[in-house]
């Protein structure tokens, strides 16, 4: 039955003409509606909310807003931290020194840490032994080349030996160090064979020993376990021929 225009009138002001608050009279019954119910998004399709309401926003009274007021402030705390930390960066932060060759055993190295720690010894004669814990010959030799070293050390020879801990763990090489007395500098390399101090002197297997005279250069080497007359041997001749 088609409804007459005396059923279509009887929708009253309050509710608005189309009988949710949108029509004539009924913007006051919409804003009970927001107030009692919390809307606050656009709450009928078609409309848009008067300038002086904002849409709903995550904001950080919610549990949300706080989550994203926390992450926003760790990335700016990292980034500070980023920027601060870094060698020459703008809040005048350096990275810190290297430790000293033979501050304690087993002071940990790169390569170019140790070619600069072979710069500072020109003018001697440098024995560096590449060696690791797990390496029977290895452990053999330490106590030849500890010989050695006090010898040079107590006549007064500039002579430096040099230990190079290679592929190891370093728990077991200090323990080992530990019991066999060793005094002169050793150094951790623990990256080794594999792109370490090691590899950039072409050592492929343990024990090697190297020897550099006092200008720097690399003035030959002895592959596998070494003897303390041919370790002196070698010394005396780069002692002698500078």
């Amino acid at each position: 039955m088609r409804p007459t225009s005396r059923q279509t009138t009887m929708v009253g002001p309050t509710q608005g003409g189309d009988g949710f608050g949108l029509g004539r009279g009924g913007g006051w019954y919409r804003r009970r509606l927001e107030r009692d119910f919390g809307i606050r998004r656009v709450p009928f399709p078609g409309r848009r909310p008067s300038g002086r309401r904002r849409a709903a926003t995550t904001n950080d009274r919610t549990p949300a807003g706080r989550l994203a007021a926390t992450a926003a402030l760790v990335a700016c705390l990292c980034l500070a931290g980023c920027a601060g930390g870094g060698s020459g960066g703008a809040s005048g932060g350096t990275a810190a020194p290297a430790e000293a060759l033979g501050a304690r055993p087993l002071v940990a190295r790169d390569q170019s840490q140790f070619r600069r720690d072979l710069d500072g010894l020109r003018g001697r004669v440098v024995v560096v032994n590449f060696w690791a814990s797990w390496c029977v010959p290895c452990r053999q030799e330490m106590p030849a080349l500890e010989q050695a070293s006090r010898g040079y050390t107590e006549a007064g020879k500039p002579v430096t030996v040099i230990g190079v801990d290679a592929s190891d763990v370093r728990g077991e090489a200090a323990k080992f160090l530990s019991e066999v007395g060793v005094t002169y500098p050793t150094v951790y390399d623990r990256q080794g064979l594999r792109g370490g101090v090691a590899a950039s002197w072409s050592v492929t297997a343990l024990p090697q020993t190297w020897f550099v005279a006092k200008d720097g250069s690399r003035a030959g080497r002895i592959a596998g376990r070494l003897e303390v007359d041919d370790l002196r041997s070698r010394v005396d001749e780069l002692l002698a021929g500078s």
